[in-house]
């Protein structure tokens, strides 16, 4: 399988981080239209949510690139490296006021009412030490912002269900104040741990700060298989390539309609691996299975349910038979429905009727080697 062009790779279709140009997303329209209609119009809040690799941060960073609206955009997973405290948030924003400024240079003046801010000529650096320094008061200033310009101020927050790790600020009751007090400043939160991002929001809990709050939804779904196929065609067009058709029926078949893990195999074809298609999905597995270690690290009931659910033993009492049998011990029905409940909470299982499944087959292949 010949090369003609990596360049299409390396920027378009195939390209292996998320996308920020329409020319580069693939059949998100929908998905796109939907995010501007609920900004411009909607609730206060809209959550962008879809499995794993679905796509999500693509969407919401072509989305916002487009909009031309003022935004900053977070990814709340950069919190495991800065700390999930107080100050690892600030160097966050710190980072995104940076990036913000570079776009909307008129900003400087609202920033530099906050206190706690200093705005530079190098970036913009927020003092978590300072007394009085708040990330209510930046949005504050964001509302004055966006007021004078007759338009919405966009806080996008990716993978957001991990601030529930975050000690030291009560950011659901801050989302509350802005949703009652500051009317053009949405909150665009994306999550691929549905349960888990719910479960820190509480929505629905009667005495918690959000509760009764309307928001707007976007799915970010897989592809079908004619999209899959769709999909592969023009990147590889693109690209100059044309592997065999039966090789992209199995690319198809394996990474079931994840566009993530489609332009994984994409991008090693087009990088002229001969092996490419074996050769991504044994990176896909590998990366699965280090997320699936991470999670089973808490228990090593995780681990046995997770492989269990990947042999096939789909039902509840199934589960539980196959762990007491490994683990030589008695398992608490209570104790096996909080592993269960987690592990569909975090998007890794879904339950159907009475049976347990992964949502991404590439997930049950990890798992068998837990």
């Amino acid at each position: 399988m010949g090369v003609s062009n990596t360049h299409g790779c390396v920027s378009g279709l195939f390209s292996p981080v998320p996308k920020e140009r329409r020319s580069e997303l693939f059949d998100r329209e929908e998905e796109l239209a939907a995010l501007t209609r609920h900004v411009s119009g909607g609730a206060p809040l809209v959550l962008c949510l879809g499995v794993r690799r679905v796509g999500k941060t693509s969407v919401v960073k072509t989305f916002l690139n487009e909009s031309g609206l003022p935004n900053i955009y977070l990814d709340a997973r950069s919190l495991a490296a800065l700390g999930y405290t107080r100050q690892g948030l600030y160097r966050a924003l710190s980072d995104a006021l940076t990036r913000l400024r570079g776009r909307f240079a008129d900003v400087s003046e609202y920033l530099g009412r906050v206190r706690g801010i200093r705005v530079g000529p190098f970036g913009v650096e927020l003092d978590w030490r300072k007394r009085g320094t708040s990330f209510l008061s930046l949005l504050e200033r964001m509302e004055e912002y966006a007021e004078s310009r007759g338009t919405v101020f966009v806080v996008a927050i990716d993978e957001a269900q991990d601030l529930r790790l975050l000690k030291g600020l009560d950011l659901v009751k801050l989302l509350a104040y802005s949703y009652d007090n500051l009317r053009r400043v949405k909150f665009l939160l994306t999550g691929s741990e549905a349960g888990l991002l719910y479960g820190f929001l509480k929505l629905d809990e009667r005495d918690a700060p959000l509760y009764g709050r309307a928001r707007d939804e976007v799915r970010v779904e897989r592809f079908s298989r004619e999209k899959s196929l769709e999909y592969l065609a023009a990147g590889f067009a693109e690209a100059g390539i044309s592997p065999p058709e039966e090789e992209l029926e199995r690319a198809v078949e394996i990474f079931d309609g994840i566009p993530g893990w489609l332009a994984l195999y994409g991008y090693a074809a087009c990088r002229g691996r001969r092996d490419a298609l074996d050769a991504s999905l044994e990176e896909a597995v590998r990366t699965a299975l280090g997320e699936l270690r991470h999670i089973a690290s808490a228990s090593e009931l995780y681990a046995h349910v997770l492989r269990a659910v990947s042999m096939g033993h789909a039902r509840w009492s199934a589960v539980k038979r196959a762990v007491e049998i490994w683990t030589g011990r008695h398992i608490y029905d209570e104790t096996l429905r909080r592993v269960l409940n987690k592990l569909t909470s975090m998007g890794i299982l879904a339950k159907e009727g009475e049976e347990y499944r992964f949502l991404d087959p590439i997930y049950r292949r990890a798992a068998e080697r837990l």
